[in-house]
This record gives structure tokens, C-alpha cells and sequence, in this order.
């Protein structure tokens, strides 16, 4: 039995036969709804042999709230390369986007309730996400302008920050509570250079309970934070043309202390010129994320216009994509969700049949009933014969 797309008529028909169809065969221009394939599912359990084909593009989304005081979504698509993609919200169109290698990332600056992307004929959801709840940041330096810098930048974007400033060997200046370093009160430690030593244990512990932890150069070299890092400290190197030449600071220029030989744990997030800048692992229940770069306030305050806001964001970037947040659980929600409407269809009847043998199973079942209704015409001349015979005798 065939049948060109799925409607609950079709469906109604075959689940109303006394006896199931023996073989079920959809061709799909859309993938079927949740429904659909449960009732799919269904006829497969009572006997059919359920089969479809059709050029669905698999999508799958997955949508997470961004750590971070002003909020967003960080939206991962997965669909094969070179697939058109359009995301939606409950207004309208967001964003048309092209996949390359294996999908798509996105930030959103909003939450909306509901989110959905197309690629082709295939479309997956995802409802309103549970918002985050958020602790203050600890920021641990040498008193200088990195340090007072990082701290500007993640006030600036609305984070609750902390700060352990060593002014001199053996003294720290406090800024905020001076409390224990745990989940209860900071989502994450950032660690600037050799002022963190002391502090190295906790740090370890932090992470190792959930806590986020970003490492410059400096800190990074200490044998005490060894069990954080997510590589070597490699040698130092610079973009110093563009620097002699007056030309305004920006990322590209930066000191860059590459992250070399990398533990098999950890995750390359970005690359200058073929070294690894910044790379990430993870850490008990937390993450540790280590950075290259050196002397970022020179960015701040010797780049070209917008350098500040870029900073700023940049660095609030690095402590939301490691930051320890909890949710906040609301009341259930009743949108409906399908992330991954095609694996759900392969999950409730199996995966494609070509067309061609689903041809070839027809042709093959038409040949088989041809041999055996040949063999019920010769049985009956026979008994025919053999009537006439036992008449005649």
C-alpha cells in the first residue's frame, strides 16, 4: 500500500482495517508531525511493515540562554553544509543564514517564547527557555591597567564584580566582600596573572564544582594552575607593523601567547594565524577557558572608534561562555517543541527507503503473487482432470 504524503484520513483508513496493512509505503515532501509519526509508530507495532522516502533535510536546533546580565540566546543549528536556512520567531523571520561545515551559531540578543528554523521542507522548534540566575565575578590581578580595565569592561556590561588587586608583595587591595570563592556567590574567577597563585586551590575547587574560570597568559603559566590549563604557554608574538605604524590597536594586534601543544580534553575556540589563541576544557562540573592574548587594555584605550564597546564586549563574551548560572524553573511550558523532527521520524519507523527498491519490493511481491495464483489455476485443472477421470472410468 502507498500513499503520496500522510494525512489523518489516510491513517484513520488503515488503523480502521480489521486486519493492519501488510506494507506501508509514504513518499514525504515534509517531514509528519509528532502526531503523525506516532501514529506511524503505531501501525509499525501492530504489523505494518512502515516504510518512507523523500529528500528531507535533517535540522536539528537547540537553543541555550546566555549567561550573561543583558541576556540573549545562543542558538545552535545543525543541518548538512550548503543548506539554506530561515529562523523564526512567534513576530516573524529573524535571519537567513547559509550552513557551513556542519550548521550554524547564532546570538541572539532576545529570548523569545518560541524559535523555529527551516531548511528545505524540514522544520524544527524549540520553546521559551528557563532564564538563568546569575552571581557576581571575581577578578583576581596585579594592580595595573589590566586590571583595571577588565573590571571596567564587565561593570560596564552589568556584571557584579569582585576584586583581589595584590598593590605589593604579601598586600591586597579588596574590592567587594572578600568572600569564599564558590558557586553560592561568583559564576566565575578570572585570573590575570601571578597575583592568582595564592589563590590557585580554590580555584581549582571552583571549577571543579561547576564554576567558570578564564586564564590569561601570566596565570596560566603558574605551575599551580597547571590542572586548568588547556595547553602550554608557547613563546610570545606580536603584529609589530601595525603598531610602528601608528595604526589604532585591535584584537589581530594584540601580544598573542599561543596555546600550544593542546591536552586531548581541550577545545580550540579561535585561531590567529594558524596558532590557537583561546581554547577551552572541561573541568569536574565546570569549564576553564585559557587566552592568548596580553595587554588587552592597550585595545581599549589605543583602538579605533568603537574599541571600548568592543572590549567590552569581547570580555563579557569570554566569562558568559564559561560561567556558572543556574535556572530559574518556571511553570511548564505548553508550546509544542520537535528539535530534531527528522531523527524523530527515523526513531518511530526506521530510516529512508530508496524508491527504486521500494519498486523493486513491488515488483518482486507482484511476481510472487503471479507464481502463486499459476499454482492455485494448475492445482484446480488438476483436481478438474482428475474428476473427469474417476467419471469416465
Amino acid at each position: 500500500m502507498s500513499a503520496r504524503g500522510i494525512g489523518r484520513g489516510a491513517l484513520a483508513e488503515w488503523s480502521g482495517r480489521a486486519k493492519a496493512p501488510g506494507r506501508i509505503h509514504v513518499q514525504l515532501d515534509s517531514v509528519p508531525s509528532t502526531i503523525e509519526r506516532a501514529w506511524l509508530g503505531a501501525l509499525s507495532g501492530a504489523g505494518s511493515r512502515v516504510m518512507w522516502s523523500g529528500d528531507l533535510a535533517p535540522v536539528m536546533i537547540d537553543a541555550q540562554p546566555i549567561a550573561s546580565p543583558i541576556g540573549g540566546t545562543r542558538l545552535l543549528i545543525a543541518t548538512p553544509a550548503g543548506s539554506s536556512v530561515v529562523i523564526s520567531d512567534d513576530v516573524g523571520v529573524i535571519d537567513s543564514v547559509r550552513a557551513q561545515n556542519t550548521g550554524v551559531a547564532l546570538t541572539l540578543n532576545s529570548a523569545p517564547d518560541q524559535l523555529t528554523v527551516r531548511a528545505k521542507s524540514s522544520v524544527a522548534s524549540t520553546s521559551k527557555l528557563d532564564p538563568v540566575l546569575l552571581h557576581g565575578i571575581l577578578v583576581i590581578g596585579d594592580a595595573g591597567w589590566e586590571s583595571k580595565f577588565v573590571v571596567a569592561a564587565l561593570e560596564e556590561e552589568g556584571w557584579k564584580v569582585d576584586a583581589f588587586i595584590r598593590v605589593a608583595p604579601g598586600v591586597d587591595v579588596t574590592q567587594g566582600s572578600g568572600a569564599q570563592i564558590d558557586t553560592s556567590r561568583y559564576s566565575a574567577v578570572v585570573a590575570l596573572d601571578g597575583a592568582a597563585s595564592q589563590y590557585a586551590s580554590r580555584i581549582i575547587e571552583f571549577a571543579r564544582a561547576g564554576g567558570g574560570v578564564v586564564l590569561t597568559p601570566q596565570a596560566a603559566s603558574l605551575d599551580a594552575m597547571s590542572p586548568l590549563r588547556a595547553g602550554a604557554v608557547d613563546r610570545t608574538t606580536s603584529e609589530p607593523r601595525a603598531v610602528q605604524a601608528g595604526g589604532p590597536v585591535s584584537l589581530a594586534t594584540l601580544t598573542l601567547a599561543p596555546i600550544a601543544s593542546l591536552r586531548s580534553d581541550a577545545i580550540p575556540l579561535e585561531k590567529r594565524a594558524g596558532a590557537v589563541a583561546i581554547a577551552a576544557r572541561r573541568i569536574g562540573a565546570g569549564r576553564a577557558m585559557q587566552v592568548g592574548y596580553e595587554d588587552t587594555w592597550r585595545w581599549r584605550v589605543g583602538g579605533a572608534e568603537g574599541a571600548v564597546r568592543e572590549h567590552r564586549v569581547w570580555w563579557t563574551d569570554l566569562v558568559s561562555s564559561v560561567a556558572y548560572a543556574s535556572r530559574d524553573q518556571r511553570m511548564p511550558t505548553t508550546s509544542a517543541t520537535d528539535r530534531a523532527p527528522v531523527v524523530g521520524l527515523v526513531a518511530a519507523i526506521g530510516s529512508s527507503t530508496p524508491t527504486n527498491k521500494v519498486a523493486d519490493m513491488s515488483a518482486a511481491q507482484s511476481d510472487s503473487m503471479q507464481w502463486l495464483f499459476l499454482l492455485l489455476a494448475l492445482g484446480l485443472i488438476g483436481e478438474v482432470a482428475s474428476r473427469r477421470m474417476r467419471g469416465a472410468s
